[in-house]
C-alpha cells in the first residue's frame, strides 16, 4: 500500500504540474545564473509556462489597494504578531503597511494572470526604492493571510526559478507551506547548518501549524538591516522542531537533476538559539538543520546556495517524481567510515 500511495502521490504532482505557469517578477537578480532558467527548457522538461511581470506592477498595484483593507490587515498583525519592532526608520507603520499593499498587489496579480507559483526578484529596485517583499513573500506561502485561510502560494525571493519549481514539488506532495532559506553558515560546534534567508520563511514554521494563532505569538517582525534601504520588516522566527526532507533541483550541462537528503529542524535553549543565531543575522529567519549526511558531503554535492525542506518524510516519492520526469536524482547520505 505504502508503495502504491507513494506512486500516486509522484505521478499526481507531475502531472498536476504540467500546465501550470510561473510568474517572474523582475527577472534575472544580481546575476545569480542558477536562479534563471530558459522558457523552452521548463516548457519541455516540465510542460511549465513563464510570465515575466516587471516589478514595477507590484508598486503601481500596491497604490490601488484600500486604504480601509490595507489597515485591517495592518490591525491583524499588530493584534497577532509576537512583536513588532519599530525603530522609526527602516521599520515604521508606514513602510510595513506599504508591505502589506505590496502582498495584496502580487496576489491580485497572480489571481488575474491565472499565475500557479510564482518568485520576485526585490534587489536591488524594491529593497532600496520602494520597501522589502518580505512579508509579502512570507504570507503568499503560509496557509493563511489578514484575511483568514487560504491554499499557500509557492513564491521564491530573488526570482529563483529553480527554487519555486523545487517548491512547487515538494508543496504538491506534503501539501503543506515550503522552506526556501539560504545555505548560510555550517556551526561545526552545533553541528548545524543554519538555513536563513530575508523573511522568506512562511511563518508556518514558527509553529508547524496551519492555525496562525500557533505560530505568530513566536514571530518577531524586526527592522531590516543596512542591506535594504528602503526598509520594512523581517519576518524572523526559529523552525518549528521536527523531521524534514531537503531538496533542490539543479543543473548539470544544461540537464536538469534533484539533490534529496533527510534531516532535523532542532532548537536549543533561548539563550543559545540567540547566540547562534547572532552569528549570521539575527533579523532574519532561521532553521537549525541537522543533516543526515556529513558536512563534507554536503558542500561536494549540493548544487546551489538555496535549499528548501517540508516537515516529514519524502524522499521516496521525490526519487520517483524524478523518475517520472526522466531526470536524475542524487540522495546524500552518511559515508561509511572505512
Amino acid at each position: 500500500f505504502q508503495k502504491v500511495l507513494t506512486f500516486v502521490k509522484a505521478a499526481a504532482a507531475v502531472k498536476s504540474l504540467r500546465g501550470e505557469t510561473f510568474g517572474c517578477f523582475g527577472g534575472r537578480p544580481m546575476g545569480m545564473y542558477t536562479a534563471s532558467v530558459g522558457t523552452d527548457n521548463w516548457a519541455k522538461n516540465f510542460g511549465v509556462d513563464v510570465e515575466h511581470i516587471d516589478q514595477w506592477e507590484i508598486v503601481r498595484r500596491a497604490e490601488s489597494i484600500p486604504q480601509s483593507k490595507v489597515e485591517s490587515a495592518f490591525k491583524w498583525c499588530e493584534a497577532n504578531v509576537g512583536k513588532i519592532l519599530y525603530d522609526g526608520k527602516q521599520l515604521t507603520p508606514e513602510i510595513l503597511k506599504k508591505q502589506i499593499a505590496s502582498y495584496y498587489a502580487v496576489k491580485g496579480i497572480c489571481e488575474e494572470m491565472h499565475l500557479d507559483f510564482c518568485g520576485i526578484k526585490g534587489q536591488p529596485e524594491l529593497t532600496e526604492h520602494f520597501c522589502t517583499m518580505d512579508v509579502a513573500e512570507a504570507f503568499l506561502n503560509d496557509p493563511y493571510d489578514f484575511d483568514g485561510p487560504k491554499e499557500p502560494m509557492v513564491c521564491a525571493t530573488e526570482a529563483d526559478m529553480d527554487a519555486a519549481l523545487t517548491m512547487e514539488i515538494m508543496k504538491k506532495l506534503a501539501r503543506t507551506p515550503v522552506l526556501f532559506a539560504d545555505v548560510r553558515h555550517w556551526h561545526d560546534d552545533y553541528k548545524v547548518l543554519d538555513l536563513c534567508n530575508s523573511g522568506e520563511h512562511a511563518t508556518y514554521f514558527a509553529g508547524g501549524s496551519f492555525d496562525y494563532r500557533d505560530n505568530l505569538p513566536k514571530v518577531i517582525f524586526y527592522p531590516e538591516s543596512f542591506y535594504f534601504s528602503a526598509g520594512g520588516a523581517a519576518v524572523h522566527h526559529l523552525a518549528h522542531p521536527g523531521k524534514v526532507t531537503l531538496a533542490r533541483l539543479g543543473r548539470r550541462n544544461g540537464c536538469y537533476y534533484m539533490v534529496i537528503l533527510r534531516g532535523e529542524f532542532v532548537q536549543f535553549d533561548e539563550a543559545t538559539n540567540q547566540a547562534i543565531m547572532k552569528r549570521t543575522q539575527i533579523e532574519w529567519p532561521h532553521a537549525f538543520a541537522r543533516l543526515e549526511t556529513d558536512i563534507e558531503t554536503f558542500i561536494q554535492k549540493f548544487p546551489c546556495n538555496h535549499i528548501h525542506a517540508v516537515y516529514g518524510d519524502y524522499v521516496e516519492e521525490l526519487k520517483m517524481v524524478c523518475e517520472f520526469l526522466g531526470i536524475s536524482c542524487e540522495i546524500l547520505e552518511k559515508q561509511e567510515s572505512r
